[in-house]
């Protein structure tokens, strides 16, 4: 008589629990055979050995590649390591996957640590393709086991390199012929790429609203008031699927104002991976990749504006500005803004004045009160003749001597990685490696301080500049009716100053040009210059 027949109370062995774990690393394998047949070989296999299938806890890295080991580190593999900490996968179960390489396809030293991880752990590994059962026993008794281990390791890793280098090629190859075809049909939400001709084109009602973005915010307006705008008159935010947004927000308008494809320039990247971290590599840009729908003119009147003190924001955005220093006041001793205050109610307020905002806070510095009507008369009378005539302007010789130095680095730095690379083909060395990477990264940073070199002296150089003074001149001038445009005074101010130092020591407004240099604009009698001699005692109330 069976013995659960004479013990009616006798439990049955609780069978041995399987979870099926699935890797494809493109979207196009879980839309092909790769999903069924995975899955269809881990049911088969767990009825043919009395294995109980678990479908809730099965885990599943859809377009998760294992050659960098993301899988191990930030997909479901990771999450079944930790399932089998937390106790929610037992000890004796079985991890179920077609064949080894799907675990891993890093450098086998790295890959069999992911399959000691799993084993040390109290689960099995059993390979689909070959029924195969990988245990601390097996690999440590059957060198069968291990040497399987390695070589499939091995082969997975090699072909994921020779893939990566012909992708790696296959890009090069593209970037070469970017005049002739696009890189990609990725393009701005304002643009569109015609498949049949793969010609890039111009959206016209949405370069409209490009070219409205850059003009408002020429006009002093800042990004949460366009957004705004936008969504108060109803256009419909850009975008397809989940990448649409509701409505518009501050940052998108940001993105714009900073997206150099507006005039038609393409940043591309490379993609490096080092020490299982992805970084993005800038590389040369490519002009006139896309279609320009505004003007190098006006993309570089933004960019000064947006890099004096940052464009308006929040409350900023929205009040009427009363200011034309506004983002540009600073004070002279502590160097922190200056901001306009009134104090008083409404009926009988006092005269606006200019206070150090750090003095205001009671966090330092002095509070000294400069009478903000006499500023600005002093700007407005003196101020459109001082800029038309460049005064302390600097010129940009010295700027052209920083970008030839940096460009003569880069040229060496490029010829020693070349060297380098010549070396490695002989015969692969980590030290030269390193090296290599190393080298690389300090041209990434190189070209990144160059670009930045470029663009300011693009920007802030040549006729820009004279165009930018002629307009700050006329945004300085009263109307008929002897009204002033704040907003537009205060953008044009921004365009072509960095910061006014409302140096009331001396009795003096000190303008700091964008391109280098210093005006001054005098309106008042003083205690002497800021700060005083070395010799010279402050007085504690000074």
């Amino acid at each position: 008589m069976p013995m659960d027949e004479m013990n009616p109370s006798a439990s049955p062995i609780p069978r041995r629990k399987a979870y099926s774990y699935l890797r494809f690393s493109t979207p196009e394998q879980s839309k092909g055979d790769s999903r069924r047949r995975q899955t269809d070989m881990a049911a088969k296999y767990a009825r043919e050995h009395d294995l109980e299938l678990d479908t809730v806890l099965t885990f599943h890295d859809e377009g998760i590649s294992g050659f960098r080991g993301r899988n191990a580190e930030a997909g479901r593999l990771a999450d079944f390591l930790e399932a089998v900490k937390v106790g929610l996968v037992p000890q004796g179960s079985v991890l179920l996957v077609e064949q080894l390489d799907r675990l891993s396809r890093l450098v086998p030293r790295k890959a069999m640590r992911v399959l000691e991880d799993i084993v040390e752990a109290g689960v099995s590994v059993v390979t689909l393709n070959d029924g195969r059962e990988y245990t601390p026993a097996s690999l440590d008794r059957d060198p069968t086991d291990l040497l399987v281990a390695v070589l499939t390791f091995m082969r997975a890793n090699d072909e994921s390199a020779t893939k990566a280098k012909r992708l790696s090629a296959a890009w090069e190859a593209k970037r070469a012929n970017v005049a002739a075809k696009p890189l990609t049909g990725i393009v701005p939400a304002w643009l569109e790429l015609d498949k049949q001709t793969q010609q890039i084109k111009v959206i016209p009602e949405r370069a409209a609203i490009v070219r409205r973005i850059f003009s408002m915010t020429l006009d002093g307006t800042g990004q949460h008031s366009i957004a705004a705008t936008l969504n108060g008159e109803g256009v419909e935010p850009w975008g397809t699927g989940k990448r649409k947004g509701l409505h518009w927000h501050r940052s998108y308008i940001a993105k714009i104002l900073t997206n150099p494809a507006v005039i038609g320039v393409l940043h591309p990247h490379r993609t490096e991976y080092a020490d299982g971290k992805k970084r993005r590599i800038p590389l040369d840009t490519v002009p006139h990749y896309f279609p320009a729908v505004i003007s190098p003119e006006t993309w570089a009147d933004a960019q000064a504006l947006l890099t004096a003190k940052g464009a308006p924001r929040g409350r900023q955005a929205v009040a009427p500005l009363s200011n034309i220093l506004s983002r540009l006041a600073t004070c002279p001793k502590c160097e922190g803004t200056m901001t306009r205050v009134q104090k008083g109610s409404s009926t009988k307020a006092g005269y606006p004045s200019l206070v150090c905002a750090t003095a205001k806070a009671g966090a330092g510095c002095e509070y000294k009160s400069v009478r903000y009507e006499t500023i600005e008369r002093r700007l407005l009378q003196v101020l459109p003749g001082v800029i038309q005539d460049r005064e302390g302007i600097d010129e940009s010789e010295d700027i052209e001597a920083q970008i030839a130095q940096l460009e003569d680095v880069l040229l060496a730095q490029r010829q020693d990685i070349d060297v380098l690379v010549d070396e490695l083909l002989e015969g692969p060395s980590p030290a030269l490696a390193a090296r290599v990477r190393e080298k690389e990264r300090a041209v990434s940073e190189m070209q990144s301080h160059l670009a930045g070199l470029k663009e300011h002296r693009d920007i802030m150089a040549g006729p820009l500049v004279g165009s930018r003074i002629e307009k700050a001149v006329g945004a300085l001038q009263p109307t008929e009716d002897g009204d002033l445009d704040r907003v537009a005074a205060n953008a044009a101010l921004r365009g072509i100053f960095k910061r006014a130092i409302i140096n009331w020591p001396a009795g003096t407004i000190d303008l700091e040009w964008h391109v280098g240099g210093l005006c001054r604009v005098t309106f008042g009698w003083t205690e002497g210059p800021w700060p005083p001699p070395a010799s010279t005692e402050i007085p504690p109330s000074a």
